[in-house]
């Protein structure tokens, strides 16, 4: 009997209930909290503020007995300047209200806490809420609001959207069916250019030795990545949905490994690849709509031409060269490849929320709760 993976479920086909297919998975959302009085503001400083004071050794101050707990559990080892007020989902609620959400935050001192509007980022998703933070930023608090939810079930493909990773362009998309062409989008060129202009910009700090400026720039460098890395996810996840097709993204482990003794600049290059980051967010964002996705080896792809499937040179990095087909972009041709060899796999037949054995080298097993726009 074939074996099969769905959503990281490994089993005997047929061996499995419609139940037990199915998974919990979790989303975290941003929401700040808005338009406070002047009291709820001053109630909420002061519940952070006294929290901060207890997690630096003074149990003396007033702190609700549930958020000192919560700072016992969750704070033992104390490394950073400032700590979010962790929430027990037993104590908090939300509500909506006209034309806001209302949460619930218990605090010192006042019978059933306060009721604070808040602004979501993105809509609030069904399921159940479960523990949460509050962080300040500036003079601006924030509520990081975790949501338990069953993800959809995983629905019939037709196509499949081949996903190279590469250095010069982070994601190469080409959309296949019956091993025809039907899309290519070529994403993330710009992240090389952020990670070159944020190195240079750090050498030149260190040599002033602000080493403060490049601990903050770093910071911004790596918010500037995963912005342009969530708009990339977004992107090959909307196409999957257009033309119901399966993602297969290539499986990179061990291309650090590989890449010592290649050189300073290229150990530096490969490091800062960000490739396990975007599998994740597409990972999380194919989930949420019932959309398959698989990893597999890139072994041979970038060698072979994707049209006669004689061996090629590459000339450059980004240029691919075949004596009878002539020239091509490495990355598309490596994609094309990529993708047949995923559709030869699955035998040309439509998903339904089963992954064949020799498809996946790894199936992407879903669940894990960062923090997801």
């Amino acid at each position: 009997m074939t074996k099969y993976c769905c959503n990281g479920i490994i089993g005997e086909a047929g061996a499995l209930s419609e139940e037990e297919t199915r998974i919990k998975t979790k989303l975290t959302i941003q929401a700040g909290i808005v338009k406070l009085t002047k009291r709820k503001r001053e109630i909420l400083e002061r519940e952070y503020n006294n929290l901060q004071k207890f997690l630096r050794g003074d149990k003396s101050v007033p702190l609700y007995s549930a958020n000192r707990q919560q700072a016992e559990r969750y704070y033992r080892k104390r490394k950073q300047k400032e700590y979010p007020l962790s929430l027990r989902n037993d104590l908090i609620n939300l509500k909506r209200a006209k034309a806001f959400w209302f949460l619930k935050i218990p605090v010192f001192g006042i019978r059933g806490g306060i009721k604070v509007p808040i602004k979501p980022h993105r809509e609030i998703p069904g399921g159940k809420l479960c523990e949460s933070k509050i962080v300040r930023k500036g003079k601006k608090f924030i509520a990081m609001l975790t949501f338990e939810f069953y993800a959809p079930r995983m629905r019939k493909c037709a196509s499949v959207l081949a996903v190279d990773l590469g250095e010069r362009v982070v994601a190469t998309a080409v959309l296949l069916r019956n091993s025809t062409v039907k899309k290519v989008r070529f994403l993330g060129r710009e992240v090389r250019g952020l990670r070159r202009h944020f190195a240079w910009l750090r050498k030149r700090l260190q040599e002033k030795k602000l080493l403060k400026e490049v601990k903050r720039i770093g910071k911004k460098e790596k918010r500037a990545v995963r912005d342009v890395l969530h708009k990339i996810s977004k992107e090959i996840v909307e196409i999957a949905d257009a033309n119901d097709a399966i993602i297969a993204i290539g499986d990179l482990r061990g291309i650090r490994e590989g890449a010592k003794g290649k050189g300073r600049r290229f150990n530096r290059i490969i490091s800062n690849m960000p490739f396990s980051t975007l599998s994740r967010f597409i990972e999380y964002k194919a989930m949420q709509k019932g959309i398959p996705v698989v990893q597999g080896s890139e072994a041979g792809t970038s060698k072979e031409c994707h049209i006669c499937g004689c061996e090629g040179k590459r000339r450059t990095q980004s240029l691919f060269v075949c004596k009878y087909h002539g020239e091509y972009n490495a990355d598309l041709n490596g994609a094309i490849n990529y993708g047949k060899k995923i559709e030869r796999d699955l035998g040309y037949m439509p998903l339904s929320g089963v992954v064949s054995e020799p498809a996946r080298d790894r199936a992407l097993e879903f669940g894990s709760s960062p923090t997801y726009r």
